[in-house]
């Protein structure tokens, strides 16, 4: 019998939706959805008219992180790390706009897959946090994400006590971009995906792969970086259509 799918993808337009489908554990993360995220995303991928990806979580809570339960069984070992973090930072590369839509729990992998996307937007009593030292674990490479977002100190705090912070903490921190009344979360979020459908994805692309690696490279390797895309936003399409449509209203 085919299993059910733990994370799916559903298209409308140019805006896709990256569903994480575990409701009845609060979608934790267990081995089948991190090889259904995999699949996701090669759909993704390879979506030539994609623009923007809100990642969300069925049911009441975003991702309350890894599946306990299959980790307290042994049946989760480090290949099970190894493949999510990739899958993460596959979300992270994707060209389209990404937006975290987070309600209830987003800790652990869940606050991870947050961290990779471009947009976090919570409710204000949201969770957020990466608690794996009180299960004796290192939080995957959110110990690598989360001081670029929140700085040093504070991200040493909540990596080594495993606190959590509610959705206007998180705000006032930098943790999120935004935080809307759960009434109001999917207008939110729906509104910012639209922002995508404004002036040209190949060139929003490019210098979101400069941002995302300005952490990554020296300044050198950044500028050398910039010139090319600079160079091909020069000549794409995007560009020459956009510059038409200037001299047209300059008529």
């Amino acid at each position: 019998m085919t299993q059910p799918r733990t994370l799916y993808t559903k298209k409308k337009g140019s805006i896709a939706e990256l569903v994480l489908n575990r409701p009845e554990v609060l979608n934790a993360e267990n081995r089948q959805l991190v090889n259904d995220f995999h699949r996701a995303l090669d759909e993704l991928e390879a979506a030539a008219d994609l623009k923007a990806v809100i990642v969300t979580g069925a049911g009441r809570a975003f991702c309350s992180g890894i599946d306990l339960k299959e980790l307290s069984a042994g049946q989760i070992k480090l290949d099970w790390f190894r493949r999510t973090d990739e899958a993460v930072r596959r979300l992270e590369c994707l060209n389209a706009l990404t937006i975290a839509k987070i309600r209830g729990y987003a800790i652990g992998g869940g606050l991870q897959i947050a961290l990779a996307c471009d947009f976090r937007v919570s409710t204000p009593d949201s969770h957020l946090g990466l608690p794996a030292v009180l299960e004796a674990l290192i939080p995957g490479m959110g110990t690598y994400r989360l001081p670029r977002f929140i700085g040093l100190g504070r991200a040493r705090r909540m990596v080594l006590t495993g606190e959590l912070v509610d959705g206007s903490e998180a705000l006032r921190i930098g943790l999120v971009d935004w935080v809307a009344a759960d009434h109001d979360l999917d207008h939110k979020t729906q509104a910012l995906a639209e922002t995508a459908l404004r002036g040209s994805s190949t060139v929003r692309g490019f210098a979101k792969k400069l941002v995302t690696s300005s952490f990554e490279s020296d300044y050198d390797q950044a500028f050398a970086a910039y010139l090319d895309y600079q160079q091909q936003s020069l000549d794409s399409e995007d560009h020459r259509r956009t510059m038409m449509e200037y001299r047209q209203r300059k008529k």
